[in-house]
């Protein structure tokens, strides 16, 4: 059963053309579209208030991300340019408009997650630590208290 958590919030699935001009105006005089013409967007996703992608060429691309609040973005970009939006960034938003439907929705792939049984799950994560051994630690990891979950006082 599809969460309603789930869906793609209504600033992102209603955003149009106009409005990435204009931002695009705002932080890059307008150069990331042309950036974004000539540049790849690969491992696109999207997920509730939420677009990530890589986005370069074949010597040098960025991970970016983008989350929604509103009508605020919220962009970081591993080019590390220090201004907090960059011209990656709005090429992601121009990716979303123009090719949103090449998106990978996170939503649904957790769907399809759930409809697998145990011992594909386990040949899955297996197979995503080969591929990356850094996630062992998520796996092994103990559960950790929040500091808002603390019993100051156990014997209460």
């Amino acid at each position: 059963m599809k969460s309603t958590e789930d869906n793609i919030v209504s600033e992102l699935s209603d955003l149009k053309i106009e409005q990435i001009e204009a931002f695009d105006r705002d932080i890059t005089s307008g150069k990331a579209r042309e950036y974004y013409e000539s540049c790849e967007v690969t491992r696109a996703t999207v997920f509730r208030n939420k677009l990530s992608g890589k986005v370069g060429n074949f010597f040098q691309n960025y991970d970016v991300e983008i989350t929604v609040h509103g009508n605020e973005f919220v962009c970081s970009c591993t080019c590390n340019n220090n201004r907090q939006t960059c011209k990656h960034a709005v090429a992601l938003l121009y990716s979303w408009v123009f090719d949103g439907d090449d998106f990978l929705n996170v939503a649904h792939v957790l769907e399809e997650i759930d409809k697998l049984d145990k011992s594909r799950l386990m040949d899955i994560i297996k197979n995503m630590i080969r591929y990356n051994p850094n996630l062992v630690d998520i796996f092994l990891a103990k559960n950790k208290l929040d500091w808002d979950e603390i019993d100051s006082d156990p014997l209460v």
